[in-house]
């Protein structure tokens, strides 16, 4: 993915420097499929040749109360799953998927998964 001058609209080291010592960024752009996008492409980086970039990793920056609702969403899928199919979740992962009022919860298996 190429990035022009102008597309990212900040960009700054959180923390203090340490010499010797990488440290994470703060990154925003100025729109929302810049960002998927690469987050989409992060596995490259994962899978390149080059040393520094297996290091790299890649969070979203949310807001407290998106953070909260997130775990709300998460917590009421856990309670559902109980109920519905009387089963312990601790065999499944619960993750928050899809953007502004499209989100929703998915639940995947962690044996699947991890096959």
């Amino acid at each position: 993915m190429e990035l022009h001058d102008g597309e990212m609209e900040k960009m700054y080291r959180l923390g203090h420097w340490t010499d010797g010592k990488d440290g994470p960024l703060l990154v925003g752009f100025k729109n929302y499929e810049q960002k998927e996008q690469i987050i989409t492409n992060l596995r490259k980086f994962k899978e390149s040749s080059i040393a520094k970039f297996k290091r790299v990793s890649v969070a979203d920056d949310l807001h407290p109360n998106e953070r909260l609702e997130i775990k709300n969403m998460v917590e009421e899928a856990k309670k559902r799953h109980v109920e519905e199919e009387g089963d312990s979740t601790e065999n499944y992962w619960f993750k928050v998927v899809g953007h502004g009022s499209k989100k929703k919860v998915i639940k995947i298996g962690k044996q699947s998964y991890l096959a």
